[in-house]
This record gives C-alpha cells, structure tokens and sequence, in this order.
C-alpha cells in the first residue's frame, strides 16, 4: 500500500491538523513506513493458522499451594507497622 502527498493532505484536513510544507516531506516517509511495517506484521498474522499446531505453552500449571491466609500472621509479624490486620505504610500521595 502506498501513501501519497494526496493522502497526507486528505488526512490532514480530515483530522484538521495543519501540516507544514517543509514537514510534509518527513511526515510522508514516517507513514509510508509505518503503513510497511503493518502490512508485514498482516503477512505474518496470515501464517499463525498455518503454525498454530506446532507451539505449546511450557508454563507449569497455576496451582493453589497454600489455604488463603494461612501465612498472613506470620507476614504481619516480619512487617515494620501495622494496623487493623494491615502493613501499614506512609501515605505517598498527598
């Protein structure tokens, strides 16, 4: 896909962005390279149906190996304050 000068000043005034001549040149190559850049990760994603069967996820499974709480007493105890059942901490915002 190519973008033209035609194309920047269409979008240009589609967005209402006033875009100078001397800018003109530099915003061309900055959009004719993004649009590359798309238009090669669209050729890639057409391949991820073709190579989906052969990765797997190598991530052990997410299992629970402690009851809920059962280590907050001893998390509380190695905190510098706390309160209510709570690490208490200085406040940050103000």
């Amino acid at each position: 896909m190519s973008f033209t000068r035609e194309d920047l000043d269409n979008l240009s005034a589609l967005a209402r962005i006033t875009v100078k001549e001397e800018e003109k040149d530099k915003m061309l190559a900055d959009m004719q390279a993004i649009l590359g850049y798309v238009s090669e990760i669209n050729e890639v994603s057409g391949d991820i149906e073709r190579i989906k069967g052969t990765h797997y996820n190598i991530v052990r499974e997410d299992v629970v190996t402690h009851a809920s709480g059962s280590n907050t007493e001893a998390l509380l105890r190695e905190a510098p304050a706390t309160e209510d059942g709570y690490v208490k901490v200085a406040q940050v915002l103000k």
